[in-house]
């Protein structure tokens, strides 16, 4: 799996997966019969549409820029006269020059998760939490992923 998919993939968990279910109270079980009818979806409103646009375009301009990272990530990392310490120094640089490109993704990303959040009935503190551990989360896969070659879930040189 390639760093782009394991952002991707993380991105998704953090929007879909109920971040506050652990402090919010269980709601009691449906009756069979209420389980069989589902409930209606409400449309987006066009808040919540022009967020998930902001999202998907800022997904696809982070997969561009890890596309064009990645590669040169791997030269740094294969260079044999550079030290440890070099190699993490010349990536580094490589990702502050794509920093703006990260920046707008975190945002999208923690825009939707304080919209999930309010969507969940999670105090404005809690999701302010939430949102703001993402952006650590994010920068930090990128970095860990191309300083050494591995996606988190542990498979080296992009898994491709």
């Amino acid at each position: 799996m390639s760093l782009r998919l394991t952002l991707a993939a993380s991105a998704l968990l953090a929007v879909a997966t109920p971040v506050f279910a652990q402090q919010a109270p269980a709601a009691p079980p449906a009756p069979p019969a209420a389980a069989a009818a589902p409930a209606p979806t409400p449309a987006p409103t066009p808040e919540q549409t022009a967020l998930m646009t902001r999202m998907q375009a800022a997904g696809e301009a982070l997969e561009a820029a890890m596309e064009e990272l990645e590669p040169q990530a791997e030269e740094i990392r294969d260079d044999a006269a550079l030290s440890d310490a070099d190699k993490e120094t010349r990536i580094r640089a490589l990702i502050a020059g794509k920093q703006p490109v990260i920046d707008e993704f975190t945002s999208a990303l923690q825009g939707v998760v304080l919209m999930r959040a309010a969507a969940e009935g999670a105090s404005p503190e809690e999701a302010a939490q939430t949102a703001t551990m993402i952006s650590g989360m994010v920068s930090g896969q990128i970095a860990q992923g191309l300083i050494t070659g591995e996606d988190p879930d542990g498979e080296t040189g992009g898994g491709e």
